[in-house]
């Protein structure tokens, strides 16, 4: 990755320019034409290091305000299983195995989102139950304190932050 590389990832860490043609305006950013954009974008993605570029959505300016972090006390065995079942769900964004300890003892955790507290709980007391999981908790957010997406290099300047 070379500093042009980097100064593209700096770029992308923002919003996209609001353009008709967004490449054509990070490559005027860049100095480079939009063709040099595409071809550094398809090389960062094709080493593996550029994932995917893609639109976030704001759930709650959406309509998918209620959201909460439910945890699960699994037994090992079963925790691949009942992660992927988890995650095959649309309410749910985030899904991880932790390591649990004698004061929390819950290792499979799941970042629930749905239009209503109502669905969000129903969701989750659901999924205990068909999968005979006696031991959860539910952790409605009560407030968004920090979002926003990872900085890797320098800083998002304040035309390109979202």
């Amino acid at each position: 990755m070379d500093e042009l590389d980097k100064r593209l990832v700096m770029e992308l860490q923002g919003s996209l320019p609001q353009a008709e043609n967004p490449y054509l305006e990070l490559g005027r950013h860049l100095g480079i034409s939009e063709d040099e954009v595409v071809v550094r974008l398809k090389a960062l993605k094709k080493s593996g290091r550029l994932k995917r570029i893609a639109a976030i959505l704001r759930h709650q300016k959406s309509g998918y305000a209620a959201n909460a972090m439910a945890v699960f006390l699994v037994p090992e065995a079963s925790m691949d299983a009942l992660g992927r079942k988890l995650a095959e769900s649309t309410l749910v964004s985030h899904c991880y195995e932790r390591v649990g300890n004698e004061c929390w003892p819950y290792n499979l955790y799941a970042m629930v989102h749905g239009k209503t507290d109502g669905e969000v709980f129903s969701f989750i007391r659901s999924f205990a139950e068909e999968n005979g999981i006696d031991r959860f908790e539910i952790l409605p957010s009560a407030g968004e304190l920090k979002k926003t997406s990872m900085v890797y290099f320098g800083e998002i300047s304040e035309d390109t932050a979202s």
